[in-house]
């Protein structure tokens, strides 16, 4: 069964996918499609890419703040922080660890990385972890070693 255009723009916010979400809100603002259509209506190959880009980049829809942050410690081991900003990540990194955090790397593109709890016993995606969070900046761990 097709999905409805208010179902595939639901998924593309929950799923973390800023340029649907942008092409999907830029057709329903266009007039080009309601929310009930279903999604084969929405008509792609009309659409202004260089708008709902440029939508993207000024992130209208206030999508993907939170960002995965890695911190090199050191001999092959690495500190991971959900946060929206590194400024955030160096306040947490200093609370937990005592020391300035040099490099902080912006690691977004790895969400969908799987680590090991072993307090949990468990595999999660940062992205996974990122959805059960409600306060960010968030320690997620150290790595490595």
């Amino acid at each position: 069964m097709e999905l409805t255009v208010k179902e595939l723009l639901h998924d593309a916010f929950l799923y973390d996918l800023p340029l649907m979400a942008h092409t999907v809100y830029y057709a329903l603002q266009q007039g080009l499609v309601h929310l009930d259509d279903p999604e084969s209506r929405i008509p792609y190959k009309e659409l202004d890419y260089d708008e709902i880009t440029k939508m993207k980049d000024d992130n209208w829809l206030r999508m993907c703040t939170v960002k995965l942050f890695v911190v090199p410690l050191g001999g092959k081991r690495f500190a991971f922080y959900l946060a929206e900003t590194p400024e955030e990540v160096r306040v947490e990194h200093r609370t937990i660890y005592g020391g300035v955090a040099r490099r902080v790397n912006d690691v977004s593109h790895k969400m969908v990385m799987s680590i090991y709890c072993e307090v949990t016993k468990r595999s999660q995606s940062f992205w996974e972890i990122k959805r059960e969070v409600l306060q960010f900046p968030y320690y997620v761990g150290e790595v490595g070693g």
